[in-house]
């Protein structure tokens, strides 16, 4: 090991083993019990591979949102973070190159007329989002005329579409998807309107150990991805980059 790679490692793991963020409220890519221990799911198994490349052990973080993630990045708590690139992140994150694609898209209620994403950029429609979520930022961007009403977590914008009487809520596919066959009287957008690129992060005060990362995944774009990866993307739809 040369004393450069030994300082990046020493950089990404202070505390001799990898901490490893994650958002519960993404079930595309992480399902797990803080309280068990047990995880799953492409970032899961990702991580091991890490921290087996890494020679040391991973714990995982969790938060139940993105935004409860980026609030901690220099606070100590974790030392990579598997969250969507976005350029409004980029003062305070080095971003791996993409390793999954997830699609993020709408639900409404199941007679209201919008079936596309013109339809709801409309004045009077209000959208629940989850605030600072990828998918949040995006439409900060892209919404016209539709309003965005906010909540903290993606289940809690969920509770607020449906007893505030909102015509839409934003989210990823695989969330919006288990939400509709929980309860009846809804229906998902067929198209997208966001492909979320998703990436392992650092802080940007952590350079050295931003080079690791990146050339963990870039391997992992070249070479493929380990057998666990892949089963856990084909099982939850997770298109993986290439």
């Amino acid at each position: 090991m040369t004393d450069e790679i030994a300082r990046s490692r020493a950089e990404l793991i202070p505390k001799g083993y990898l901490r490893a963020a994650v958002n519960l409220a993404n079930i595309a890519l992480v399902e797990g019990d803080p309280a068990t221990g047990k995880f799953e799911g492409v970032s899961v198994e990702l991580a091991r591979d890490l921290s087996m490349r890494l020679g040391c052990r991973v714990e995982f973080v969790t938060y139940p949102s993105a935004a409860k993630i980026l609030e901690k990045v220099d606070q100590d708590e974790w030392d990579i973070a598997f969250l969507a690139a976005d350029p409004a992140r980029e003062d305070r994150l080095l971003f791996s190159p993409t390793y999954a694609l997830i699609e993020a898209t709408l639900v409404v209620r199941e007679e209201s007329p919008y079936r596309s994403f013109s339809d709801i950029d409309m004045e009077g429609v209000r959208v629940c989002v989850t605030r600072n979520a990828a998918y949040d930022l995006h439409l900060a961007r892209r919404l016209a005329h539709a309003k965005m009403v906010h909540a903290s977590t993606p289940a809690k914008s969920l509770d607020l579409f449906v007893n505030g009487n909102h015509e839409a809520s934003a989210g990823i596919k695989q969330a919006l998807e288990r939400f509709v066959s929980e309860h009846e009287g809804f229906r998902i957008l067929v198209e997208p309107f966001l492909i979320i690129r998703q990436t392992i992060a650092v802080s940007c005060s952590h350079s050295s150990a931003g080079l690791l990362v990146r050339a963990f995944v870039q391997d992992a774009l070249q070479q493929g991805f380990s057998e666990n990866v892949v089963r856990e993307a084909q099982r939850n739809g997770v298109a993986l980059a290439n």
